[in-house]
């Protein structure tokens, strides 16, 4: 046909096509780039460069990545290191500032809410949330999905694990702070340590938070069957678990061994094909 006078038709078709390829590969963004090239070789570069307008009118990411990304958070792995997982498997590069402890009652007043960690982007203010910094992340990043049904998906795992952090929150803090549980703030350290004991055996028993939920995520796995929570690559919703469970198995929590996960074959399974991903190897390293 004409090309002339068939490129608004052309225009709209491509559209359309786009549409529907950006769907398909919303976690592989060089995708949104072959299709004009591959016009262009096939010897339509003036179709190669209106397909190129109508990519423009997407983008290539859901969001700008900034020139400079700093998170705050202390020199542990805590509420930051989904965060720093989902920057490290995107491939987006950022400034892991972690501060001493003792730097935190002179820097506290100064923060939105009084917490950490903190994100900041080039020169602007500080954002605080955890979960927020995680989504802000993954959509940078291409670890939050575009489809709705899967971003839903992801939400539900991370809530799953919210949930958990919440049953398993009282064990912490017992320890640190039981006047927020009802005791006096001077509770002799032999009392902390036996109503912890308490509590940790109980997350742990047939009925248990820690139980359940230890059994929730393997249940996700097995309907996946791809080895990851949401579809066939990871997500934010993998960096939150894997965070989660990391600290779990750690050994660093009095009266929860590191072998909580004998009788969880796909959950440990996770946990190891987590570790093969090279960015987190090296993350770790």
């Amino acid at each position: 046909f004409h090309r002339t006078m068939h490129e608004p038709l052309f225009l709209l078709c491509s559209l359309v096509l786009f549409t529907g390829i950006h769907s398909l590969h919303a976690s592989d963004r060089t995708m949104n780039y072959v299709q004009p090239l591959s016009w262009c070789e096939a010897g339509f570069p003036r179709e190669g460069n209106m397909l190129c307008r109508v990519l423009s009118l997407r983008g290539g990411t859901d969001g700008k990545v900034p020139s400079k990304i700093r998170l705050t958070y202390f020199p542990i792995e805590g509420a930051a290191e989904k965060v720093r997982l989902a920057f490290k498997i995107g491939g987006i590069s950022f400034h892991d500032h972690r501060i001493e402890r003792e730097t935190w009652p002179t820097m506290k007043p100064s923060t939105p809410y009084g917490q950490l960690p903190l994100l900041t982007l080039d020169d602007g203010l500080p954002i605080a949330q955890s979960g927020a910094m995680l989504r802000y992340a993954g959509k940078i990043s291409g670890l939050y999905p575009d489809d709705a049904e899967l971003a839903m998906k992801v939400d539900e795992v991370i809530g799953l694990s919210e949930d958990l952090q919440i049953q398993m929150t009282p064990s912490m803090y017992i320890n640190m702070k039981p006047e927020m549980y009802g005791h006096p703030a001077d509770l002799s350290d032999s009392d902390r340590k036996s109503k912890q004991a308490f509590m940790r055996a109980a997350l742990q028993g047939p009925d248990g938070a820690l139980t359940r939920f230890l059994g929730y995520f393997e249940e996700l796995l097995e309907k996946t069957g791809s080895g990851f929570f949401v579809g066939e690559k990871p997500t934010i919703a993998d960096c939150q678990v894997f965070a989660q469970v990391r600290s779990i198995v750690s050994g660093r929590l009095d009266g929860i061994p590191k072998s909580i996960l004998n009788g969880y074959p796909r959950l440990s399974g996770f946990m190891v094909k987590m570790m093969d991903i090279p960015a987190v190897r090296e993350h770790y390293s």
